[in-house]
């Protein structure tokens, strides 16, 4: 695959305007938002007016029709704001919208996906349970038959955007005992059905602006319309989903890291200490030269990935097995080193804060708590290294 890219004067001017508008309505708030605790209801609705909730979705399906590139420059200008709003955009749109666009009906896209990407309607997605994490095949939420529709009960936990969704793409084990290939169906559960409820919502060391919430199922009857995909295919919805996510969490990170170094030069060079600013010091010197190599070798995994899956398209009976593949290691790769570096990174830039970086609401604080999940969710990065060594092994390099 071709390593050459660049970005065109659309994406540059898409890129500028996302920029001016975070400025002007979302990094006023985040300060409040993370002291509160509380889902920025203004904003997010802001962010829909303006479409970024759709932004990779065909302009027919009510999107900007941008694709996956221009999705990573808005994730990586959000990233550079506030991860809250980053995370909650991520759950409708990677994990939300990338279903329905791949693997949906035409009547599913037009009942779900056109308001999700024109900012009507707000996704979740949930697959993890209280006994199945990386394990992502163990579901135990079941979805049973009953006539032409289904009957699906069980608990999920840790769904961003759990709280506020008007729709989940939710995993239910069809047939449990032949475990994720053939057992594990992906359904749109509209969260106003009888028997659909909002149990516990977590409180977390970071991302105080998402919900984070336990789902609870009893007894939900589902149309047959609402399986997305093939019966027994959800994992693979699941999967095409996640490679998306894996991306864009990527470009999300790269912009988290980008706006921890530009706070630490900053404060490098008007921090003086022995008569000196401290960027005149080789120690603070070498951690913004170890920060900066690694922005500039994210951006290009993160952009050559996004692109790649420009070119694959969104229709999964078009793809190729060894593309599928290439998609799912490459995605695995960004995902990992993004949220490590990032972590690294951050870590850094609060270092050359000094005791400053430990305060309490400081922008480098805020950064450093709401940076950790990265190497957690879409999939831990054990898990990341399994996908990579395994293919690995069976392919080579």
């Amino acid at each position: 695959m071709p390593f050459d890219f660049s970005f065109s004067a659309d994406q540059e001017a898409f890129r500028d305007a996302v920029r001016s508008f975070l400025a002007k309505e979302v990094a006023p708030v985040v300060a409040e938002m993370d002291e509160k605790e509380e889902f920025p209801r203004a904003t997010v609705r802001r962010m829909q007016e303006e479409g970024y909730f759709g932004v990779p979705v065909p302009e027919e399906y009510g999107g900007l029709g941008l694709g996956k590139v221009g999705y990573c420059i808005f994730l990586e200008e959000l990233g550079k704001v506030d991860a809250s709003h980053g995370t909650i955009v991520g759950a409708h749109t990677s994990l939300g919208t990338t279903p329905l666009l791949c693997y949906g009906t035409e009547e599913q896209k037009r009942r779900w996906l056109v308001p999700a990407a024109k900012g009507e309607k707000l996704l979740a997605f949930s697959l993890t349970e209280p006994g199945s994490g990386s394990d992502s095949g163990a579901v135990h939420t079941v979805a049973e038959k009953e006539g032409d529709g289904w009957v699906v009960t069980g608990n999920k936990i840790y769904v961003s955007n759990g709280k506020e969704a008007d729709t989940i793409v939710l995993m239910a084990g069809n047939d449990i005992k032949l475990g994720p290939n053939g057992g594990v169906t992906a359904f749109l559960l509209d969260t106003n059905l009888p028997g659909f409820q909002v149990g516990r919502c977590e409180k977390k060391m970071g991302l105080h602006g998402t919900s984070t919430a336990e789902l609870i199922l009893d007894h939900v009857r589902l149309g047959p319309e609402t399986v997305l995909g093939e019966v027994g295919k959800g994992f693979h919805v699941a999967m095409t989903a996640l490679d998306v996510g894996r991306v864009s969490l990527g470009a999300a990170s790269l912009g988290g890291m980008q706006a921890a170094t530009a706070q630490a030069i900053d404060f490098s060079k008007n921090r003086t200490q022995f008569g000196l600013p401290i960027s005149e010091y080789e120690a603070i010197q070498f951690k913004l030269a170890d920060m900066a190599m690694k922005i500039h070798a994210l951006k290009f995994m993160v952009y050559h990935a996004a692109a790649h899956q420009d070119r694959m398209g969104n229709e999964p009976k078009q793809w190729g097995r060894l593309e599928r593949y290439d998609k799912t290691r490459e995605a695995a790769i960004v995902k990992c080193l993004a949220s490590e570096w990032a972590a690294e990174v951050i870590d850094e830039a609060l270092q050359i804060h000094g005791g400053l970086g430990y305060i309490r609401g400081t922008p480098i604080e805020r950064a450093y708590r709401d940076a950790r999940i990265s190497q957690i969710f879409e999939g831990t990065n054990e898990i990341q290294r399994l996908v990579i060594s395994r293919d690995l092994l069976t392919r080579g390099l």
